[in-house]
């Protein structure tokens, strides 16, 4: 939708579109979030991810930064894009490690790893037309490095599932 349309709410105040496009994702979220404790009897805990995020959505579940590159300079625009939405108020968020788009060399795959297992949502994610991206198809030294940071995250995985909730 173009940011230039125009929205008239129920007073007949005109907004512009740019001014409340996230807000749709974020009620989006919301009501995701809503639904699943209902479903689950208010006994479950929900996981509602999502990239469309708005004033409140960390009330609501954890948000990704979006498709991403195998690129060093992606690596540093994560971990800026998370510390600035940390102080933001959206503290629990992740970007896809290592890069959603290309072919990642063995130091972009370790250096994604290692930084990323810090984040509060730490995940592998690619697209589909970068193919053969399990641990265990990459060179002994990107999956020892690999090994040895998901062992360090399972290792305080139980303190991150709590400052979740």
């Amino acid at each position: 939708m173009p940011l230039d349309n125009k929205h008239v709410m129920a007073d007949g105040t005109i907004v512009l579109h740019r001014d409340l496009h996230n807000a749709y994702g974020a009620l989006q979220q919301r009501a995701s979030h809503e639904g699943i404790i209902k479903r689950n009897d208010y006994e479950r805990r929900p996981f509602v991810l999502t990239r469309s995020f708005f004033l409140g959505s960390q009330k609501y579940g954890t948000m990704w930064t979006g498709d991403n590159q195998s690129t060093y300079g992606d690596i540093k625009g994560s971990m800026n894009q998370l510390l600035n939405l940390g102080v933001s108020g959206l503290n629990f968020g992740g970007s896809d490690i290592p890069g959603f788009y290309g072919f990642p060399e063995d130091n972009i795959w370790v250096q994604f790893y290692q930084l990323g297992m810090f984040y509060p949502f730490f995940r592998a994610h690619t697209n589909i037309e970068c193919p053969y991206r399990e641990p265990w198809l990459q060179s002994n030294r990107v999956q020892e490095a690999i090994r040895s940071v998901v062992y360090l995250r399972y290792s305080f995985i139980y303190h991150v599932q709590n400052l979740f909730y």
